[in-house]
């Protein structure tokens, strides 16, 4: 099972589409991450270090991963790749993700994906230390062209490559209004909550059955959003997203 942990809120970019910049910045509290950490079961599990944040930035980052993987799970991140040790996360990580939305820096500056080149070289460190098999990149489609990016990372062996559509949900589009879509009508049946696909655990530690619920003021516990979609009423939570509506899903984990 994929569980993926919010250990951080701080980030160095300033992406435009990211819900996390409208977030209180903070750090998850080490005891707060122990007793997540204790809350998942054993297992072959997959545990993310990753969230609305820059995840490298937390001061215990390291000692995060070392905590994974004592417990017998295997950890994994996504980086904005600004600053990173590649050596390291190549040493303990069994892979990695990289944000990748453009080559162009004048476009990825102006996106609030800053010192693109500074990327670019953490993500030929990455594929030196790890091989192209161990990375993956994550890419937003914001409506740019995508072409050229998908032919330099075919040129770099890398074919792990997940594009992912602008978030429709209320809690992301806020950002975006210009470009936020509907997606369709909603038909009230969550895979989350049919089965435990994931489970995403931000940064003060509230559980919840995906990566998608960025605005938590609304929201008391799993099993009140699955009563409210078998009684064909959309949680506040879940307004706007594509897994309860007509079209298109996102992936199972961002």
């Amino acid at each position: 099972m994929f569980f993926q942990i919010e250990v951080t809120t701080h980030c160095s970019f300033t992406c435009f589409y990211c819900a996390g910049r409208d977030m209180p910045q903070r750090h998850m509290g080490w005891p707060v991450f122990e007793r997540v950490l204790e809350h998942i079961p054993a297992g072959a599990h997959t545990v993310s270090l990753q969230g609305e944040g820059e995840p490298t930035l937390h001061p215990r980052f390291w000692d995060m991963v070392s905590a994974v993987r004592m417990r017998g799970f295997a950890p994994t991140t996504i980086t904005n790749g600004y600053e990173i040790d590649a050596e390291r996360l190549a040493a303990e990580l069994p892979d990695i993700a990289v944000s990748l939305d453009t080559l162009d820096e004048t476009e990825a500056t102006r996106i609030g994906r800053l010192k693109l080149h500074r990327v670019l070289a953490s993500l030929d460190r990455l594929l030196a230390a790890m091989g192209p098999g161990r990375v993956r990149i994550m890419t937003v489609d914001y409506g740019q062209d995508l072409q050229p990016l998908r032919q330099f990372l075919q040129g770099k062996g890398v074919y792990q490559h997940i594009v992912q559509p602008l978030q429709s949900k209320d809690d992301y589009a806020r950002r975006y209004p210009d470009q936020a879509t509907a997606a369709g009508q909603y038909h009230y049946q969550c895979r989350f909550l049919r089965a435990p696909v994931m489970r995403y655990y931000d940064v003060e530690g509230r559980e919840m059955p995906c990566c998608f619920i960025k605005d938590v003021s609304t929201f008391t516990s799993i099993d009140a959003l699955a009563d409210s979609l078998l009684q064909g009423v959309v949680p506040p939570p879940c307004a706007g997203c594509r897994e309860i509506m007509t079209g298109s899903r996102l992936p199972a984990h961002a």
